[in-house]
Formats: C-alpha cells, structure tokens, sequence
C-alpha cells in the first residue's frame, strides 16, 4: 500500500508540476458547467411565426393572439404574399405560416367548418413536432369556446338538433414531410465527425512531434516554416475531404437522406470549415507540450461548440449572452449550410453570409495559428 501512495504521489506532483494541465482540470469544468447550464434547455420556445391573414377578421386574429400569447411563439416575418412562403422557409426566417383564407370567419359565424392552413418547415422534426402541438392545442381550446359559446345561446332549447362550427388546421410540411428526426440530425453527426477528426488528428500529429524529438529536426531542415506548416497540414485536407465523401454517402446510402442541393457547393463549404478546424487544431498543438494535453483541450473545445453550434438544442432558445457566443463557433455556420444545402437545397444566394463567417473565421484562426506556430519554431 505504501508503494502505491508513493507511486500515486509521484503522479500527483508530475501532474501538478505541469501548469497549462491546471485551468483543463480546474478552470475548464467550471467554465462549461456555467455557460451550458443556461444552454442546454429541453423547452422549445421563441418558434418564428408567419401569418397570412386574407380573412383579416376578428376570428383569424383570436388564433394567431392565442399563439404569441402562449410564450412559444414570436412573429419574425409576415409575407405579403403566398409566393414567399418558400423563400422565408429557405432562407431560415420562419419555422410556422398561418394562411386564414377570405371566408374563415365566415364559415364560422354560418356553423361551419372553418379551415385554415399551418405551414411548417419539417428540417427540423423535433421542433416542427412540439410547434404542431402548441397549435393543437390552441385550435381545440378554440372549438370549445365555440361549442360553449353555442350552447349558452340556445340553452333552453330542446327537441332541435344543433350544429357547431369547427376550426380544422389543414397541415402542410415542406423539406421533411415525415418529420424524420435522421434527416436533421444526421447532416448535424457529419458535420460533428468531420471536427472531431480535423482538430483531434492535427494537433495530435504535431505534438507527437515534439514528444518525440522530431520538431527541432524539421526546424533545423532546409524547410521554411510555411513548408512545414503547409506539409504538415495538407495530409488533414485530404483525410477531411475523404470523409465528407464517406459520411455523406453514408448518410444517403445508410440513413436514406436526401441531398437537394449542389453536391460541389457543399464540398468547397467542407473545404473552407476544414481550414477552420485545422487552424484550431494548429493552435492547441502550439499550447500543447504532450499528446495528452492535446487531446484534452480538444475534447474541452468540441463539447461546448457541439452544444452551441445548434447540434442538439436551437440556438434562438439559449440565452442571449449564449446566443453571442456561438457566432465565434465555426460549426454554427457550417451546420446551417450543409443543413441548407441538404435539406432546403439552398444555394450562394441564401447561404453566402453564413458562408462568408466561415471563410472569414477560417482565415482569421489559420493565419494566427501560423503565426504562433513559426513563433514557436524560431
């Protein structure tokens, strides 16, 4: 038992000797628990609402009042016409369109069955599946305000069969008709591999080098830094683009996703994240001195951009101060293109700004880590 302490000891101090593996201990778990206990939520609110309202009547405002009422729902956009119902879907700024045609309320008022139409973006299903539920229920509490409405009118009344008039929600759902959770979440899984293996494979490559001698080799070469760097990170390129061919065949092969958009679109977006992630993985490496360090800082820096990104949870449900976050976290841009392109079949004319934040973010995090890097060589 003695050996053993002494051993566990030697490992404690060899641990704590090594100050950059404190704040990963310390500081690190307590930074995540605070910024994702306010994140992570199950409840589903701020669902972007459209209306359409050609009824424009006191009846057809009742349901959409009920619906930002309930807390679960914000109007983001009302379009002015039927033919930008798809473009608003597209371009993300809607989840729910409530169409009310011209003769709703009259339907209603000659006890009759009165139909109006919700619109809803399927890419999503666990959204589109509680926000049909909120509006479930707003739309049965309204045909019972009409039945006890009409029965206290002809209370007292026998003898006479009574018609009620019924609000029917007609239900249509564009991009995933069958609400399948895979066809969202799947294009999410690829784009989470493809950064898992990108910053884990780079900066672990590198600090192997060190661990084992082999960097003060290269520096002493006839290679100049940027040789080194670029022949130490072209490998990656190759093995990144490699794997979103073998995920992306998988998910269509596998999982039965359907790629709507441009294929070639998709495979430059991939290129530009892959700058991105490398370049975070070229910055771990250089504050890195082992393996182990490495690949804990990874760990520590996919967790909380998995969470923020917009993975699992939405990221209009997070806090704001959340919210702000997540435009430093790379993964937030590419889940919305390659989601965009695969799903919505979205193109340059709806994704370039996304696609410009990943560029400009890629650009920005290779260039610095680059520059450190031959900092740290000379």
């Amino acid at each position: 038992m003695k050996k053993i302490l002494n051993l566990a000891k030697k490992e404690f101090i060899q641990t704590f000797r090594d100050r950059k593996m404190l704040p990963i201990i310390f500081v690190a778990p307590v930074l995540q628990l605070i910024i994702l206990g306010f994140a992570v939520t199950t409840d589903v609110k701020h669902i972007y609402l459209s209306v359409i309202d050609r009824d424009n009547s006191a009846e057809s405002r009742e349901i959409v009042g009920a619906a930002l009422n309930s807390g679960y729902f914000d109007i983001k956009i009302s379009p002015k016409k039927e033919s930008e119902i798809e473009e608003i879907f597209k371009a993300g700024k809607t989840d729910f369109v409530l169409y009310f045609p011209p003769e709703y309320s009259k339907n209603i008022k000659m006890n009759k069955k009165a139909a109006f139409q919700i619109i809803a973006d399927g890419s999503d299903a666990t959204l589109t599946g509680i926000g049909f539920n909120y509006l479930n229920e707003i739309v049965q509490e309204k045909n019972k305000q009409l039945r006890d409405s009409i029965m206290n009118k002809r209370a007292g009344l026998s003898g006479k069969s009574i018609s009620f008039p019924q609000v029917i929600p007609e239900v249509r759902v564009m991009y995933n008709p069958g609400l399948k959770s895979a066809n969202y979440m799947v294009p999410g899984v690829m784009a989470l591999i493809l950064t898992l293996m990108t910053m884990l494979l780079t900066s672990m490559s590198i600090t192997k080098e060190k661990e084992n001698g082999t960097l003060e080799q290269l520096v002493v070469s006839p290679l100049k830094p940027y040789e080194i760097i670029f022949g130490k990170t072209l490998p990656f390129i190759i093995i990144g683009m490699i794997d979103v061919v073998l995920v992306i065949a998988g998910g269509i092969i596998v999982f039965n996703i359907p790629v709507l958009g441009s294929l070639w679109l998709l495979a430059v977006c991939s290129l530009i994240f892959i700058m991105s992630t490398l370049g975070i993985g070229l910055y771990i490496s250089t504050i890195s001195r082992t393996q182990q360090q490495a690949m804990l800082t990874t760990f520590i820096v996919i967790f909380p951009a998995m969470i923020l990104s917009g993975f699992v949870f939405p990221v209009t449900n997070m806090p704001e101060p959340a919210q702000y976050i997540t435009y430093f976290i790379p993964l937030r841009y590419y889940l919305t293109i390659i989601r965009g392109i695969v799903l919505k079949g979205n193109g340059l004319d709806i994704l370039w700004p996304d696609i410009l934040a990943l560029a400009a973010f890629g650009l920005i995090i290779f260039t610095l880590s680059s520059l450190r890097f031959r900092k740290k060589l000379g």
